[in-house]
């Protein structure tokens, strides 16, 4: 009888144990979804399919950072882009002057990463952005063709010239002084680095600026944004990213200045009837056209894209 016993609790121990090592082997994660209750064998299949799985699950592929490097492509673009304006458009020292103001509160090197800081990255940078002075004379932006061509074909200006640009084209600076828009009084907030910078580091502000308001149409309250006057208004959008900025360079080969030569710039944003009744500007180019006429001459409307709409 005490034999029977133990042998009984012998058998209940091993069939114990035997439970513990199943729950134990289906409760293992694996890389697919597989019933966790689901009996396994020690069939060889069952065996070489177990050992897959765990060596997916010990092993798992490396995943590339790819954020990291598309940030790192869009900085070594920009870097790139800078470096190859400073070294071959010399005639926009004003811009590059400024761009060089806005880089230095930015800590590009943290941006990027180790690898692309060597000794050998900025030499081959350097090497690219170099100007070869053997490779025979280099074409500037400022070349001022084909005006150059035409003026010794005999043309010379004649008429006044009134730019129109298209949308977007023109600049918007800020005019109010209170609260985030006294660092940005008379900087653009539309064109130019500064539009960059203020994305950039305080975005909240720029969009305040940059959007109207649902129920007038006009800035909202406390934000004063106007069009950018003179020939700079729209002569360039960014550095390097001309818009009637080469119109303006032929023009003057042919003699033209800022007394018969304007641009007619225009808060793009607002409606025709509030550009009239805020700024007046049906008016005032109505003015100008008038007053060129007094003296005798002709004004030729030199219109672009959303331009062609407003004259």
């Amino acid at each position: 009888m005490q034999n029977d016993s133990s042998s009984i609790r012998h058998r209940g121990k091993a069939a114990a144990q035997q439970m513990d090592g199943l729950d134990a082997e289906t409760s293992t994660p694996t890389a697919i979804d597989t019933p966790l209750d689901t009996p396994r064998t020690n069939s060889p299949l069952n065996l070489s399919i177990q050992a897959a799985l765990e060596a997916r699950i010990i092993y798992p592929p490396k995943r590339i950072k790819r954020r990291r490097w598309f940030i790192s492509g869009i900085a070594i673009g920009v870097i790139t882009a800078l470096s190859a304006i400073l070294y071959v458009n010399p005639t926009q020292n004003t811009h590059i002057n400024r761009m060089q103001e806005i880089l230095g509160d930015f800590d590009v090197s943290a941006l990027l990463p180790d690898s692309l800081l060597s000794d050998e990255f900025v030499h081959d940078m350097t090497k690219l952005l170099a100007l070869d002075k053997q490779s025979g004379p280099i074409r500037l932006t400022g070349e001022f063709e084909p005006a150059m061509t035409l003026e010794k074909e005999g043309l010379r200006k004649k008429h006044n010239v009134v730019l129109v640009p298209g949308i977007i084209s023109s600049g918007l600076e800020s005019w109010s002084t209170a609260n985030c828009s006294r660092p940005y009084f008379r900087q653009r907030l539309w064109g130019t680095s500064t539009m960059f910078k203020a994305i950039l580091l305080d975005k909240e502000c720029w969009v305040q600026h940059i959007m109207l308001d649902k129920r007038t149409g006009l800035d909202p309250h406390g934000i004063k944004l106007r069009a950018a006057q003179g020939l700079d208004a729209a002569d360039y959008f960014i550095t390097g990213y001309w818009i009637w900025g080469k119109a303006i360079e032929n023009l003057a080969v042919l003699g033209y200045d800022s007394n018969d030569m304007t641009l007619a710039s225009y808060d793009w944003r607002v409606s025709y009837y509030d550009l009239e009744r805020r700024d007046q500007y049906f008016s005032r180019l109505q003015s100008r056209i008038e007053l060129a006429q007094r003296t005798g001459a002709k004004t030729v409307l030199v219109t672009h894209s959303m331009g062609s709409q407003v004259v």
